[in-house]
């Protein structure tokens, strides 16, 4: 193949000046096999004269859409050795340059072979057919005290912030920490809240060494400092995985109270699940001893849950149930999976509409449908789907950022 004839096409292509028997040559050669080959190693003397031009916003998402791939994921998350990491540093960058070869490819098929306005129109439709949905990320915000924020995440906050000593960005975790506020006294330190968004979660550590995970769509209020108080009290919205670090003053342990829509949980060091979804609080004991009561209750009214132990508080009807249960679906959100064990589809759905930020519509009745299964939560959108329509039960669509459930 003749690449200076390729290049000189191309130009005539996007100038309009291309006869009719050039036109017949140009599409003859992009049919060639392997052509997206050529185009590669074609493109940076095409970018560098301006034949071909790609968005920043276009790049962003190429760049987006390789690292929500699973094996992209994995290798970003990947705590592997040195040699392990260099090897997956090798598959991504496979994986980068085969991304690359084909936006390059049908980038330049598409811009050269549709007219302008049908070109418009064809990129509309496909902007509402083919929205880009990606897992979420590590984000969220933090609401001080005098009701500004500061915007938190992978991308938008700088590596360290400080705001009068009391909290820095933590890179380890990608979370916030306030161990430097401990010391601070918690009459006059305040009050701030953590609100991650649908398709955020973000990690914490309290002035006290308390570790919160913080889901999708949750919010989180919290003393700065816990200095001097008789308690440690926050409140929850959401769903959180807890990691409670003992305390004591004198010789007495300071109890970790955690209130949610009523319900009042105490713990001394433990771990434990807490979700708010659904007009119901529940529970889950992963580790210690908690004791759950409920506010405007006589002082009798309490519960106390052992390691595996699972509390569902119904607020409403202000009824509660306990039983055993295995806590790995209830906490594999927090080690980047879901998973289910014979789970209402409605629940499963609303998981993956926080995590994606996408809505839900429903064609059909689901609610005698259950769903099984585990896979991760970087996972492309539509393999994610194709997983659970393989249970037979339904059928799922994606029509830009909503999902249509039919039988």
């Amino acid at each position: 193949m003749d690449k200076q004839r390729l290049i000189y096409l191309i130009k005539k292509r996007q100038q309009g000046k291309c006869s009719a028997d050039e036109n017949v040559e140009l599409h003859e050669l992009m049919q060639h096999p392997h052509i997206e080959k050529e185009i590669l190693l074609l493109w940076d003397q095409l970018h560098e004269e301006k034949t071909l031009k790609v968005s920043t916003d276009d790049s962003k998402k190429l760049y987006d859409r390789i690292r929500s791939k699973p094996e992209v994921a994995a290798v970003i998350r990947s705590k592997s050795t040195d040699i392990a990491k260099k090897q997956a540093r090798a598959r991504v960058q496979k994986i980068i340059t085969a991304a690359a070869v084909l936006l390059i490819f049908f980038s330049v098929y598409f811009i050269f072979f549709y007219p302008s306005s049908e070109k418009n129109n064809s990129l509309s439709n496909m902007a509402e057919t083919h929205a880009v949905v990606l897992p979420g990320s590590n984000k969220a915000r933090i609401v001080f005290e005098d009701g500004t924020y500061q915007e938190l995440g992978d991308q938008s906050s700088p590596a360290n912030i400080k705001k009068n000593g009391f909290y820095t960005v933590n890179d380890k975790n990608k979370g916030i920490s306030y161990l430097g506020s401990s010391d601070m006294n918690s009459q006059t330190a305040g009050v701030h809240t953590l609100i991650t968004p649908r398709g955020g979660e973000y990690t914490i550590q309290l002035a006290d060494g308390t570790k919160v995970w913080l889901n999708a769509n949750s919010t989180l209020k919290y003393p700065v400092s816990f200095h001097g108080a008789s308690a440690r009290e926050v409140e929850l919205e959401g769903e959180a995985y807890f990691d409670v670090s003992k305390s004591t003053i004198n010789n007495k342990r300071v109890p970790f109270l955690v209130k949610s829509k009523g319900q009042v949980l105490e713990v001394m060091g433990t771990e434990f699940n807490i979700n708010t979804f659904r007009d119901k609080i529940t529970t889950t004991l992963i580790e210690g001893r908690v004791k759950i009561a409920f506010e405007g209750k006589s002082d009798d009214q309490f519960y106390i849950l052992q390691p595996n132990d699972q509390s569902v508080y119904d607020y409403k009807s202000e009824k509660i149930s306990v039983e055993q249960i295995d806590p790995y679906y209830v906490t594999s959100w927090k080690s980047g999976d879901f998973a289910f064990d014979n789970a209402p589809l409605k629940n499963v759905m609303e998981d993956i509409a926080r995590w994606y930020d996408v809505d839900v519509e429903y064609k059909t009745e689901v609610s005698d449908i259950k769903f099984s299964g585990k896979v991760s939560k970087f996972e492309n959108i539509d393999t994610l789907l194709q997983t659970i329509e393989w249970t037979g039960s339904v059928k799922l669509k994606l029509n830009g950022r909503r999902i249509t459930v039919m039988k």
